[in-house]
């Protein structure tokens, strides 16, 4: 198996707490992607959220290239409040959030990692449809936005 990670972190002007309330919430998190086109947005369509944070699921579609349909489910696979979230899409790719407190708000980090079993493919699918660090710095910058407002 071959990993493709790619990881970016961004400071916002808000303690950990209101930071991590923000991107717990699914729906937060998908209106961070950065969207390819406004006509087919990806969304979020069923969330089961679980009190303890770990087994949450939450259904999501998507259209790459702004034609082909493309959806899935992701798990939240590791929980610790104001600290850490890792969710797990079955379409591949494990997103890991981390929140920091420093001097003047939080830092936080976003990780995505990119596995498959055919050697070399992850690298192909970070070229052809994902532009990793273009995306994540998009995805950061959408989250800085909405929570410093």
């Amino acid at each position: 198996m071959t990993t493709t990670t790619h990881k970016r972190s961004i400071h916002i002007d808000a303690p950990v707490g209101r930071v991590f309330s923000h991107v717990e919430d699914p729906r937060h998190f998908y209106e961070a992607f950065a969207v390819k086109s406004e006509k087919y947005p990806p969304r979020v369509i069923d969330v089961d959220m679980k009190p303890e944070g770990v087994g949450s699921t939450y259904q999501w579609i998507g259209h790459l290239w702004s034609r082909f349909y493309m959806g899935g489910t992701t798990t939240r696979e590791e929980y610790v409040a104001n600290e850490r979230i890792v969710d797990h899409s079955s379409a591949g790719p494990v997103f890991t959030l981390t929140f920091e407190p420093d001097a003047t708000g939080t830092t936080l980090s976003l990780a995505v990692a990119l596995s498959t079993r055919v050697p070399l493919l992850d690298k192909l699918e970070d070229a052809i449809v994902y532009r990793g660090d273009h995306e994540l710095d998009a995805m950061l910058h959408r989250f800085k936005a909405a929570i410093e407002t």
